[in-house]
């Protein structure tokens, strides 16, 4: 009996999804023959597990860049480096968590590490789950440039909601907690968190300044406004998240 328009084929014939857009598989153009896995290290464990730490550092350095390219995309209007952000993230993000996340599982799983070696290694592996994270959160950001209207884009560096400098600090927040892990200096674990503090202030007051101003009028665009600062404060949470890790 036909209930809805037209019967689809039988199930695994492919007809009734013929028309349906499929997105290209592996986008990400690597080949992970080249990171020269091995059951057993190349050379001494150390050297392994620093080469692992230089690449993590590489893709935090990469995190943050790209958070702070979104920002900037997003406060300014500028849609060119919105789609400069999507292109680094394909480039460069999606690649180095490639490396790491095969490095990480390589290491941990099938060579025979110590417990401490192994647990750094470990650690390192949830540093670049939250990482993945604050990847997405920036192109989260970056989608949302021609959506939303600041004041005064044609300022550099100045917008009513102080989206830069709370970009700057989550950046900062970023790179001084995977450093904590790569030095194994807890200090920079606890500056992290110190930081939040100021993050904390300017949130509350960008908040504050949105329900004030919002009306039937302008609130699609505040509310736009108000995600990319949700955005930018839920990155810097995910640092004090690693920085809990480290401490």
């Amino acid at each position: 009996m036909k209930l809805f328009g037209k019967k689809s084929g039988p199930s695994g014939s492919g007809k009734g999804i013929e028309k349906v857009a499929r997105p290209d598989a592996f986008t990400i153009k690597i080949d992970p023959a080249k990171f020269n896995l091995a059951t057993s290290p190349a050379g001494p464990v150390h050297e392994q597990l620093e080469t692992l730490k230089q690449k993590l550092t590489k893709l935090s350095s990469n995190v943050e860049n790209n958070l702070m390219l979104a920002i900037r995309a997003a406060t300014k209007k500028n849609n060119d480096l919105a789609q400069s952000a999507f292109e680094f993230d394909q480039e460069y993000i999606q690649k180095g968590k490639f490396e790491v996340e095969y490095l990480c599982l390589a290491f941990s799983y099938f060579q025979d590490l110590d417990a401490d070696r192994k647990a750094v290694v470990d650690t390192a592996r949830q540093i670049m789950l939250r990482l993945e994270t604050l990847g997405q959160y920036a192109l989260n950001i970056a989608n949302k440039t021609a959506y939303i209207q600041l004041a005064d884009i044609q300022v550099l560096h100045k917008d009513e909601y102080d989206l830069k400098p709370m970009g700057d600090i989550t950046a900062e927040m970023i790179k001084k907690v995977v450093e904590a892990f790569v030095s194994g200096n807890t200090k920079h674990a606890q500056e992290t968190l110190d930081m939040m503090t100021e993050i904390d202030g300017i949130y509350q007051k960008a908040v504050k300044k949105l329900k004030a101003e919002v009306n039937d009028g302008n609130i699609t665009n505040l509310t736009g406004i108000l995600s990319v600062v949700e955005h930018v404060k839920m990155s810097a949470d995910i640092s004090c998240d690693i920085a809990r890790m480290l401490l």
